[in-house]
């Protein structure tokens, strides 16, 4: 499980930001992301963007319990507990 800080695209680095234009275009300053670790860069991780967050609430079979589901590709998913001040979330990718 990973727990990262929500932020807005201001908060990101110039590098980030670059990034979430490139992936999101005119929509990246409307967007909140899930904070880069401090030692990722562009070119090698991604930059998750909370746009395709769809709120749903159940338990994994590891018994994390998640709010939200973000779809990431046919077969892959991020399930996400977002915290009730809408400042952090932790995560699985299953």
């Amino acid at each position: 499980m990973e727990k990262r800080a929500i932020i807005s695209f201001y908060e990101l680095s110039e590098e980030w930001q670059a990034e979430a234009k490139s992936n999101l275009d005119e929509y990246a300053e409307d967007n909140m992301y899930l904070e880069p670790h401090e030692d990722a860069n562009p070119t090698e991780h991604i930059l998750w963007d909370m746009s395709e967050v769809m709120p749903h609430a159940g338990v994994h079979e590891s018994g994390f319990q998640y709010n939200c589901v973000m779809p990431i590709s046919n077969n892959t998913a991020m399930l996400i507990y977002l915290d009730n001040s809408g400042e952090g979330a932790q995560y699985i990718i299953i």
